[in-house]
């Protein structure tokens, strides 16, 4: 757990789940938190004309060298072979827990802070 929370850490602009990525092989599901921080960081932080007023190509590049990223784990297809037992599992109507139960369930694990 300690060290898949190191992966994940937000410290250093997610340095270590970038650095993971970069050396995984698709296909896998990364962190679009990462992403919509850079693109807010980006949207925030550069001006979408330069002071000439012609669109700041630089800031275009910044945003779809991310979206290029993101696409990278999307081109690749998921290999999952049918397991009848999980297709059984989740589809069996016995399991459904109504929305109340569910609920009750999440303030338990983690109850509501006093406001």
């Amino acid at each position: 757990m300690d060290k898949l929370q190191k992966t994940v850490s937000s410290e250093g602009r997610f340095k270590n789940l970038r650095e993971t990525l970069k050396n995984c092989n698709p296909p896998a599901v990364p962190y679009l938190g990462m992403y919509l921080t850079d693109l807010a960081f980006i949207e925030e932080g550069t001006p979408n004309f330069t002071e000439e007023g012609l669109v700041n190509f630089s800031k275009m590049r910044m945003i779809s060298h991310i979206i290029r990223e993101i696409r990278q784990f999307q081109q690749t297809c998921y290999r999952i072979d049918h397991q009848p037992k999980v297709t059984q599992y989740l589809l069996d109507k016995a399991l459904i827990i109504d929305e109340d139960t569910l609920y009750e369930l999440s303030l338990k694990i983690e109850p509501r802070l006093p406001a």
